[in-house]
């Protein structure tokens, strides 16, 4: 779906078959990079982390721009959005004190994950203002 709106870039490096079959090679992929550099705990940590920030952006996004259109209550989703965020201060601030490794992966993940997103999009918008 954010591959059909163009808001996450997508190329087929050559390979047959839909976008689907793709991102199943792509997730394959980097669960075998994880394995390789991670122990399980620490992968699990990871998609914890990564997980409470998603939470977290789409309930900020239902929020900002949904709110009305789907008659969300404001009050449990700012209450989902403290809750994720005590939980995810008190995570990191465990992983902080045991495992540091994690923390600084999962930084240097969404560094990577914001800085490539920002750029793609800045390209794709100013492509789509050249052409239209």
């Amino acid at each position: 779906m954010l591959t059909d709106m163009k808001l996450v870039p997508h190329r087929h490096f050559g390979m047959p078959g839909s976008i689907q079959k793709h991102t199943m090679v792509y997730t394959i992929v980097l669960a075998m990079t994880l394995t390789a550099f991670f122990d399980l705990s620490r992968i699990a940590a990871l998609g914890a982390i990564f997980y409470l920030l998603m939470d977290i952006a789409i309930h900020w996004g239902l929020l900002r721009h949904l709110k009305e259109k789907v008659k969300a209550n404001a009050v449990i989703v700012v209450s989902a959005i403290a809750l994720d965020v005590v939980v995810l201060i008190a995570f990191i601030a465990i992983k902080l004190r045991s495992d540091q490794l994690v923390i600084w992966a999962a930084a240097a993940g969404l560094s990577l994950i914001v800085g490539f997103e920002y750029l793609f999009l800045r390209r794709t918008m100013s492509n789509q203002g050249a052409s239209g």
